[in-house]
């Protein structure tokens, strides 16, 4: 039989790996611990496990980002592709730009009216010229065409203003759709140039629908700085901290008032 030194012996040994082995459960050992007493030891060493958990969720990157949606591009499954440009709308790298315009050419129609919306959503400029071309294109299927449309009008290019009218010169003579004419005349006031100007106010006079009238008539005020555009909004909000020359004007006008006051 073992003597009571031998018993207690391995008493002591098991009551010291105890702690080891319950810190290993959850990933960490030492001041890294899930175990840890102190709140502030968990941002000592961490092995992988729950412990380092936030840490990894902190190094996610716009070119991590980027990479996950290189590789979910190449999906055959194009839900999966759709997917993927989704978490490009809100990603400030000009990385994402060209990605999304690569995938103007996608296949599926699904994949290219996706990327055609985060590009107008992204007011992605680079996009013109692409887009454009696709107007011009006989492949190019009507509903696409239609968001290409949409889409130049939110980015607000000047140099996307000629294919959409031709796109509305197309629309009117078709005279089918009043929605399709409606969103070319509003895109045209978005991008408020004065190139417009003759075919809108040919719109206002002879069109057969009220509301492509009523759009044709707010897009030229657009056109003539009377109705501030949505895109012209969108710059004056990226630029809030400009002030604008009239009212520094105000302001210097105001205080030289109070000066002459003063020295009265």
């Amino acid at each position: 039989m073992p003597s009571k030194r031998v018993l207690l012996a391995a008493v002591l040994m098991y009551v010291a790996a105890v702690p080891h082995l319950a810190f290993a459960q959850y990933g960490g050992t030492g001041t890294g611990s899930a175990l840890s007493n102190s709140a502030m030891m968990h941002q000592g060493f961490v092995q992988p496990g729950i412990d380092d958990l936030q840490g990894r969720m902190a190094r996610e990157t716009p070119f991590r980002t980027l990479k996950d949606v290189e590789t979910g591009m190449k999906d055959a499954d194009p839900i999966v592709r759709v997917t993927e440009l989704k978490k490009l709308r809100f990603l400030d790298d000009p990385k994402a730009n060209k990605i999304l315009i690569r995938a103007l050419s996608d296949p599926d129609i699904r994949v290219r009216i996706k990327a055609v919306d985060i590009l107008g959503a992204r007011g992605a400029n680079e996009a013109v010229g692409p887009l454009s071309q696709m107007l011009f294109l006989r492949s190019t299927e009507p509903i696409v065409k239609l968001h290409v449309v949409s889409a130049l009008g939110r980015i607000g290019d000047a140099e996307g203003v000629l294919p959409v009218m031709q796109y509305l010169d197309e629309e009117l003579k078709s005279g089918d759709n009043p929605q399709d004419c409606g969103t070319a005349v509003f895109a045209l006031g978005e991008m408020g140039s004065e190139q417009a100007t003759p075919l809108l106010t040919k719109v206002i006079a002879s069109d057969k629908s009220p509301m492509v009238r009523q759009l044709a008539k707010e897009a030229l005020e657009k056109i003539d700085g009377e109705l501030p555009s949505i895109h012209a909004a969108k710059l004056a909000e990226q630029d809030k901290g400009v002030v604008p020359t009239d009212e520094k004007l105000a302001k210097l006008r105001k205080l030289d008032e109070k000066v002459q006051q003063m020295e009265r």
